[in-house]
């Protein structure tokens, strides 16, 4: 059984976003790799949906290129810059965080087993997509 087959697809994506500790931050990609919804766009769409007073940390998932993705509604961003730097994240005059100092490197591996998790398949999947960068640690 991989990434919690018993889980519904949002709450897979809001388990990964939970782990993600204050001060670090991932990608609309990294969360889709490790739970297995195939795409950064599934988890705009499932964090987009999430209550205004939600618990899950949404702020902290960011594009591939380190910035605050654009919201279809038409909403403001800066609630989300505003919770960042909150936490000490901060944005450059490009709209960009460094991710070589705020990348998270993704959950601990004794999480992702107890959750039911394969991570063999997980380090398997993330070469075979050619995951590089200070997010994707992989390793055992």
């Amino acid at each position: 059984m991989t990434g919690g087959a018993a889980r519904t697809t949002d709450a897979r994506i809001y388990d990964i976003v939970r782990q993600i500790p204050a001060g670090q931050v991932a990608t609309y990609g990294q969360v889709a790799l490790v739970a297995e919804v195939g795409s950064a766009r599934r988890v705009g769409r499932a964090l987009a949906v999430l209550p205004a007073r939600s618990k899950v940390p949404w702020h902290r998932v960011l594009n591939s290129q380190g910035k605050i993705a654009e919201r279809h509604d038409g909403g403001s961003d800066h609630e989300q810059a505003r919770r960042l730097r909150k936490e000490g994240v901060f944005l450059d005059r490009l709209g960009r965080v460094d991710f070589q100092s705020v990348a998270w490197p993704g959950p601990p591996w004794a999480w992702l087993e107890e959750q039911g998790y394969d991570v063999e398949s997980l380090v398997l999947r993330s070469g075979a997509l050619r995951r590089k960068g200070p997010w994707c640690r992989w390793g055992f």
